[in-house]
């Protein structure tokens, strides 16, 4: 009888596994059962890292032919990083059918970056069930428009921001969390940034999202004076 968290899996992905084993490995964390093997999870969250790797790079490079190879290592370093990973396995609901010990889940609030690397890991289990163009084709429908729009402008607005307000005032900017609304599997979080007696309230399903958010809206306010 086919495993319930393999099969719900295969239905969020769109793909069925030959060999579920690979796939066995990849969604169980190796201290929630002793039939997996840290050394199996490592080596199959290796090839994950390498798969996800090359398949967001080809296609990158193919889409924004105009970009240097400075800004396309942007997008993947923001792609291909441990925030996204874990917001995108929050997204597609993956994250839910992961074996996690129960310790684990509980301390970590899902947001450890074994839960990205546990992500990784599913991509190398298609690559070796399949093959590279299989494997990219599940990749790049998990990222859907996330893949365009990762923004040098969230990346770079708390950064900017800072030398706006260093510049005028010689301070940094201050920024608060408001608070935390949503489920627990996709929480929005909603920060508030102060800088130059100005504020802004950004919103983002990570903190780091929302700070980026709140500093872009405030520049576009200081742009403005």
């Amino acid at each position: 009888m086919k495993d319930k968290d393999i099969a719900s899996i295969e239905d969020l992905l769109g793909y069925r596994f030959k060999n579920e084993e690979f796939l066995q490995i990849a969604i169980t964390h190796p201290g929630a059962k002793r039939n997996i093997s840290s050394r199996d999870f490592e080596k199959l969250e290796f090839l994950g890292d390498r798969v996800l790797g090359l398949a967001l790079s080809d296609f990158l490079y193919r889409r924004f032919p105009e970009e240097t190879e400075g800004e396309l290592a942007v997008r993947i370093a923001t792609l291909a990083g441990t925030a996204l990973l874990i917001e995108l396995a929050k997204k597609t609901k993956i994250i839910d059918h992961f074996k996690i010990p129960k310790d684990f889940y509980v301390s970590s609030h899902k947001n450890s970056s074994s839960i990205a690397d546990m992500f990784e890991a599913v991509f190398g289990a298609i690559f070796l069930d399949s093959d590279f163009k299989s494997a990219q084709d599940i990749v790049l429908k998990v990222y859907k428009d996330d893949i365009e729009k990762v923004i040098y402008k969230e990346k770079d607005s708390k950064t900017k921001l800072q030398e706006v307000t260093q510049a005028r005032t010689a301070q940094l900017p201050v920024y608060r969390l408001l608070k935390t609304v949503g489920e627990v599997h996709n929480p929005i979080f909603e920060i508030e940034v102060s800088a130059c007696e100005k504020t802004a309230i950004g919103q983002g399903n990570s903190k780091r999202l929302a700070e980026h958010n709140a500093a872009e809206k405030l520049l576009k306010i200081l742009d403005e004076q």
